[in-house]
Formats: structure tokens, sequence, C-alpha cells
């Protein structure tokens, strides 16, 4: 690797990422620079990668992710913690079982079913170990410094055996049973899936009002021949099992207690009375379907009512439908509704628009199924986990999340954790069995990892792929065993995650943690937004809007691209991603690698710099202004930045190094320490220089860890052991900081802008030099001003510099006000006047023009209540824009004549 001072001949005069990425990567990992120690002595910091699924291929959340997480362990090896950031990936059942299944149609044209479930687990293991690795390859690209030493994968041995003594204590704790119970099915996917797994979406439908004949006593009854329900669901109607009113609806309480024909299937239901029926909803009658419905499940088991399962796990009807036996259930929807109108009990039909549920992985629509299955009873282990959340155990940033984890705390369901596959965590219960080889239903199951006795069954399910995660952040240290790692990693320091999966994955760790270990398994709580494409939408192959984070790494640069990211990461707001935003970091990095090479030219390579550094009070303060400025305002970042990085701002931490580093260093420092053309650099000057950048280069690095590294090893000569990546992070030093040398060096700047400002408003000619007139506000700035001309020199094509507060304004001059103090430059032969007062005059009356039209289109209501949002705003903006101009032009026009 390169180290020490190079020969500016050396040096590329643009930065080339790919030169130098892959091999610090490579030197950080052969010196271990990545793994933690339990035997270091220092405080732990611990954060654990959400673990992708090992199907996948790395996309923007990920590398949103690993940019954040990588930032935060970067920061906190350099601030002298041992930290661990410990990687590793998701077995993923659904996906992952799938992606497997796809390939052996494709290759043998064949079925799992075909195999049997021993080979075909087997091919998913071959499947793994051939492209489970693809996607941790591809992190090591963003320059993730994970300890892969420790990386674990979801379904290890050791983490396997902590999922099946999970089930086991859960069980023996009962709080985990099996029960027939109406649970989200997947017809596609073709197993239950938890209420978390389903995304409720609107969709246009329709609303079928039908008849229910009534039975002759309840017509003679109440002097009714029918009822009339609406449903949004005509295909269930052959497995009603009851048609429900609200007990207070005047309009159908003679019928409550009498009895109506189910159409199409010839059986007789109750009509019956229950509170959860809407009078206002429909006709104010329900049709009630325990088999498919939630609610209607409830109103079932109140009123004792039976259900009737019509439909097949593959979504089919099955024979207890009649005729429809053997349609699909959107095909039997349809026969159903033409017999409904054939036979004159089809009301009406009304549009409606519906919210349903669909499986977040298939989109298919959920099919409320009665179904046998396992459950985690999670009201007890929610309870333990708000009460942690108020005895301040754990915090989330933004706190607003708080909220929501509470919101669903408060209202939280059973968990169904069984799931119909092959691939994942066996449960841990066996059956015995008949001499048929059927299951004996008539003795007790017995929960055990290995068999109990000869002859018995495993069960066939496989538990939900987020019961292996809800584990994470301590089974991957070695629970439930006690080990070196979980005593001293455990619990661990942040957890950084999307907010999609707060309920899926956030709180289940929550509640895990602490039932399992006494300790919430994160301190904090860092959600972070989601990446959208930039019209704000989700990134998704249906949309192909997706960005490649490699392409766009092989195009920029993981250093552009993690900069990128951060920049625009505010906390817990989602990000519109622009791919020409790379360019960002980008240009950032050249900025850098130019600073570089500047100083590169007028450095010594056997010059020992820390000798330039003053360590105490007095000796900075006898250092030139700009010194003085220089390490007040790195100072005063280093505060701003431990404050905000405190509070996982990093956006924020990052504009303010940016900003430093650009404007401040680039912009002014180096301009003002740059040697006269053809001399050298004074060695202290040069010296402090080195001392400030690499400053910078150490705030900058847990962000764009590569370009820092590659810089700060040109330097100087350095052994592994000082390389930036185990630096100390600087470290706030109120003594090397003045309030005097910041404002005063600021009223120069401000000074020198404004004249600058002048001289691009009047168009005065880059060729030509002004003079400068300061009326200073006070005895203390006259010195101050008068005692700075070569700073001025050095900024502005200037000729007489005078600082007098008995100055007058001279005629046909420019003016303006910085903090109190006066500016005046004169114009007179700078510019052609008259020229100049024409074109003000005619750019005057062009905005005067605008305005008015602009004006007028924000005064017509029509165009306020019909057009976006957007184009209101934005139509708002350039009126601003314009009278902000306007005004500045009459100002101008002053100075012109005046």
């Amino acid at each position: 690797m390169s180290s020490g001072n190079l020969k500016e001949k050396e040096i590329p005069k643009q930065y080339d990422p790919k030169a130098i990425e892959d091999q610090w990567y490579d030197y950080w990992m052969n010196h271990g620079m990545f793994q933690a120690r339990t035997d270091s002595g220092k405080e732990p910091f611990t954060i654990m990668m959400p673990p992708p699924n090992v199907t996948g291929a790395l996309h923007m959340g990920h590398a949103l992710q690993g940019a954040v997480q990588d930032a935060l362990t970067r920061l906190k090896r350099m601030q002298g913690y041992e930290a661990l950031w410990l990687p590793g990936t998701d077995h993923a059942g659904i996906a992952t079982q799938n992606v497997v299944e796809r390939e052996l149609k494709q290759k043998e044209k064949k079925n799992r079913h075909d195999i049997g479930r021993e080979a075909f687990v087997q091919k998913v293991w071959d499947w793994k170990e051939k492209y489970g690795e693809i996607i941790t390859r591809q992190y090591s690209k963003l320059g993730v410094s994970c300890d892969w030493s420790r990386e674990r994968f979801t379904m290890d041995e050791g983490l396997s055996r902590a999922v099946q003594q999970t089930f086991i204590r859960l069980h023996d704790e009962g709080l985990i049973y099996k029960g027939y119970y109406l649970v989200n099915w997947c017809p596609v996917d073709m197993t239950a899936i938890s209420d978390e797994e389903v995304e409720h979406v609107e969709r246009k439908g329709h609303m079928w009002h039908v008849s229910y004949p009534l039975d002759e006593e309840t017509a003679a009854a109440s002097g009714l021949t029918h009822i009339t329900i609406a449903t949004t669901r005509p295909e269930t109607i052959p497995a009603d099992t009851a048609v429900s009113v609200h007990p207070d609806d005047e309009r159908y309480k003679k019928l409550v207690g009498g009895h109506t024909w189910i159409p199409t299937t010839g059986r007789k239901v109750p009509i019956i009375a229950d509170d959860y029926v809407k009078m206002d909803y429909g006709s104010g009658a329900l049709k009630v379907t325990p088999a498919h419905d939630e609610n209607d499940f409830e109103i079932g088991r109140r009123h004792s009512l039976p259900t009737l399962n019509i439909i097949n796990k593959d979504g089919t009807l099955n024979e207890a439908s009649g005729r429809y036996n053997g349609m699909d259930r959107f095909v039997a929807r349809e026969a159903i509704v033409k017999d409904l109108e054939s036979e004159g009990l089809l009301v009406k039909v009304e549009d409606y628009v519906n919210q349903i549920g669909i499986s977040s992985r298939s989109k298919a629509i959920i099919e409320p199924l009665l179904s046998d299955q396992w459950f985690v009873k999670m009201k007890p282990l929610a309870e333990k986990a708000m009460q942690a959340s108020r005895n301040g155990e754990f915090s989330f940033y933004p706190g607003r999340w708080e909220n929501e984890f509470f919101r669903w705390m408060e209202n939280i369901r059973d968990w169904v954790i069984s799931r119909q596959l092959w691939w994942g965590h066996r449960i841990p219960v066996w059956y015995h069995t008949k001499e048929d080889g059927s299951i004996d239903t008539s003795r007790n199951y017995i929960v055990s990892i290995d068999q109990p006795h000869k002859g018995m069954v495993q069960d066939p399910d496989v538990l939900d792929t987020w019961f292996s995660s809800w584990l994470w952040p301590f089974s991957t240290l070695g629970w439930p065993d006690k080990t070196r790692d979980f005593d001293y990693f455990y619990p661990t320091s942040v957890l950084v995650s999307g907010y999609d999966i707060l309920f899926f994955w956030v709180s289940r760790m929550l509640m895990g943690g602490i039932h399992f270990t006494g300790k919430a398994p994160f301190r904090d709580v860092f959600m972070t937004g989601i990446v959208k494409d930039k019209l704000g939408r989700k990134m998704s192959k249906s949309l192909n809007n997706g960005i490649d984070p490699l392409e766009m790494i092989d195009q920029y640069g993981a250093d552009a691209v993690r900069y990128c990211l951060i920049i625009l990461c505010a906390q817990g707001q989602d990000i519109k991603l622009d791919p020409t935003k790379f360019e960002m970091g980008r240009n950032f990095a050249n900025k850098l690698w130019n600073a570089y090479r500047f100083l590169n030219m007028h450095l010594d390579p056997d010059a020992d710099y820390a000798k330039s550094w003053p360590w105490d009070k007095e000796e900075t303060a006898a250092l030139p202004l700009h010194d003085q400025w220089m390490m007040s305002r790195i100072q005063q970042t280093i505060e701003a930045v431990d404050d905000d990085l405190s509070r996982y701002r990093l956006n924020e931490a990052l504009l303010k190094i940016y900003s430093l580093v650009w404007d401040d260093f680039c912009d002014w420092y180096l301009e003002l320490i740059k040697p006269e053309y053809g001399t050298s650099m004074d060695s202290n000057v040069a010296g402090r220089a080195v001392i400030h950048f690499e400053t910078l280069l150490a705030l900058l690095h847990p962000f764009m860890p590569f370009i820092t590294e590659e810089i700060w090893q040109r330097l100087r000569k350095r052994e592994p052991s000082d390389a930036l990546i185990v630096s100390r992070w600087p470290e706030h030093n109120a003594e090397l900081s003045s309030e005097d040398s910041v404002r005063h060096f600021s009223t120069i700047q401000q000074l020198i802008s404004s004249v600058r400002n002048i001289r691009s408003e009047m168009r005065v000619p880059d060729q030509l030099d002004v003079d400068i007139i300061i009326k200073p506000a006070s005895d203390e700035m006259q010195d101050m001003l008068s005692a700075r001309r070569t700073v001025f020199d050095k900024m502005l094509r200037m000729n007489k510099f005078t600082v007098d507060m008995d100055a007058e304004r001279p005629r046909a001059s420019a003016s303006d006000v910085v903090n109190g103090h006066q500016l005046f430059v004169p114009l007179s032969g700078l510019v052609d006047f008259e020229k100049e007062k024409v074109r003000v005059r005619k750019e005057i009356a062009r905005l005067k023009s605008f305005l008015t039209a602009v004006d007028k289109k924000l005064s017509n209501r029509k165009f306020l209540d019909n057009a976006p949002d957007q184009v209101v705003q934005n139509e708002r903006n350039k009126q601003s824009d314009a009278q902000v101009n306007l005004e500045k032009m009459k100002t101008i026009l002053a100075d012109l004549e005046g």
C-alpha cells in the first residue's frame, strides 16, 4: 500500500476509487482490524447487522443500512470502544424454498413432492452453499467493517439449538399452544402467515346486495318475505351459517330468532342479533361466515354457530360448496353472482373501494381459513417490553416510533408461528402413530428436540422465519449457553433498522430479549427511512425503478455512494433517490483529493509535523488569525458533530463536516496559506495545514473510509497500528477555540463575499482591480481589519484598501452593510454607468411583468383548487424569488444613480 509523501507526478490528477478500494479493504481484513476481542479491557460497542435474506442481492435499502451501521461502528472503534459489528444472513423460509423449487422445476421438471422432503432440503442446503454468500461479498464492496470471523446464519447449528430450546421453554411456560383457529392463508405459497406479513391495500370492487328468502314461519311472523344482506365476497355465501343484525335496529327486530334460506345451497340458518353489526353499513344485515372471516369467527363463537369451510388451501372451492366444487374462488364468485341473478335474488350491485389483505411476499389475496396451527401468546411478552420502555431501558430515534411501538403492543394478537414449508427450523414436536402410520390424536404429543420414542413422527411444519430472527441479538453470541461473547457484548448498543420491520422484527426482538435474558437486547433503536425512487415510489421489480448499488459503486465509488445515502438520510424520513445525486459524493471526494495534491507539493517527507502543533492556549493565541479561526472552527465542529452523532443525526453531522472541509478548509484556509508562485511554503505553515487536514480526515473517516485512509497513509509514513481506521477520534478541546477569532474572521469573510457580490452584480470585469473602503463600527474592528490587508489581498483583486471610522461614501459607488460595518466599492472607471442603468431598468421591468403574471395565477381560485400542491408551491417559489431579485435590482439601480 502507498504510504508517506509522494512526488506530485506520482499522484493521479483525478481520484480513482477503483484503484484503491479493494486494496484497502484487503489491508484492513488482513490486519484483523474488523475483529473484536473480549480481553481488550475496553468498553464494548455492539451492533447486529439485520440479516439479509440468503436469497437476496444487495439493494439500496441494504446499502443505506450498511453505510449507517458502518459509520457508527467505525466511529466507536475510533472513540476507543471494542466495536463489534456482527454480520449474518437469514434462511428466509418461503423465499428460499420458492427459489430452489423453481430451479428444480426448470432443471429436472419436478416439484419438491416428487423427490421427497429429505432430498429437497438437501438441495436447499446445496443452493445455500453455492449462492448464499453472494450478498455478504457484495456488502464488502461498500466497505463495511463487520467482524466476518463471527458471521452467522439463522440455521447454523448453534442458532438452531437456540430456536429449539426457545420453543420448548415457551411451551413449558404455557406460552406456546396449538389450536384450530382462523389464520391468514396464502394460497400461492400454501402456508399460514402472521398478521404482520399481510399488507392492506385498496382495490376497486363491488358491493353485492343479495335477497335471502325467509322461511315460512319467520315470514308469517314478520310480514316480510326476504332479508337483504350486502357483501363484497359472494363466493363465501355457501359457507354462511347465520344472518346477523344489530339488536337496536328497529327494521329487523321482528326477524331475530327466525330463520332464512341461504341462496344456492338450500340450507336454513338462524337470524341473530349482535352488537358488532353496523346499522349504517350496507343494508344493516350481515351474512355470518365463521370459517372465512375473522369478525364472523368471533360472532360465531359468541353465538355457538357451526363453521363450514368451503375453500381449499389452493384457493379453490371444495365439495362443501355444492355445485361450485373445484372452481377457483374468483371463478366461483362470478358463477354465484350469475346464479343469484338468474334466481332473482340479486337486488343491486354497487361500485365499492375495499381494503383487502395481500401477502407481503407473493402479493396473493389472503384467504382467512380455519387451520390447525401453533401460536405464541404475545400479551405477557408485550407487557414486559412495554414496562421496560416505560423504565427507560431502551429508546427510539426518532422518538415518535415509541408511540407506534406502544400502539402495536397494546393491540397485539397471538403470533401464528407454524409454516407449511419444508425449509426452516422443524417444529420440535412429536406425535404417536397408529399401526397404519396415521397420527394417533387420542394421545398427547411430546415436545422434544430428538425423537422421544421409536415410531413417533415429527410435526411436518417449520417455524416462521421471524422465530429465529427474534433471537438474533443474543443467539448469535452463543445464548442460551453462557459464553464469553454473550457476557461481554450483550446487551447490544444500537439496532439500526428500517421502520418497515418495526413490528415484524424490532418489537419481537425486544420482547424476546427481555423475556429470555432479562435485558432489552439493545439500548437504542435507530429507525431509518425507506429508500424510494426520485418520485417517492417504493423501488420494485414491477416498476423497474430500482437502483443497483453495485452499479453506483462501480460508477462513483463506494465513498460517494455512502456519502450520498447518509447525507440524504434525515432522521426517520424516506429518501427520494435520484442516481445523479451520487455525483455529490464523487465531487466531494475529488475536492478532498485536490486538497491533498496541493498540500503534497509543499510537504517534506522527513519533517516531524507534530512540532508545528500548538499544545497550549498561549501558543495558539500567537498564531495568525486564519490559523486561530481554522482551529476554532474544527473544535466547534467536533463538539457539534459529537452531539449530532450521539442523537443519531448522521446526516446533520456529515453536513457540518462537509462544510468544514469544503467551505472553511479548502475554499478559505488553503487559499490563504498558498505561497506566491515559485516560492515554497514555510514548514510550520505546512505542518499546521497537515495537522488540520488529518483532523478533518479522521472526522470524515466513518462516512468515507476509503479515500480518507488513502490520503492519511500518503501524508506521512505510518505503521499498520497508525492506520486511520484504528486512530483516535478527534476530541473537543475548548482551549484551542477562540470565539473572537471566529467572530473576527467571519466578519472578514462576509466583507470579502460582499465585495465579490458587488463585482458580480455590477459586472466589473474580472481583470480589473477594485478599491475597498470599510467604515468599521468600533475601534476594536478598526485595528483588527487594518491589520488584515494581506487576507483581503489574497482573496480579492484589490488596489487601495482603506479602513477608516470617518470614511464617507464616494460618489458612483456600491455599498453594503456587514455586521454594522459599512463597505464602499467605488465604481468609476470600472463600469459603463449608462449602459448598466439601461440593463438594470430592463430587468426591473421584466421582473415586474413576471410578478404580475404570477400574482394573477396565484389569485385564481380555480388554479389553487385544481393544480397539484407541488405546482402551486413552485409558483409561490417563483413569486418569492422574483420579489427578492426585484429588490436587489432596485438597490443596484440606486447605487448606479448615486
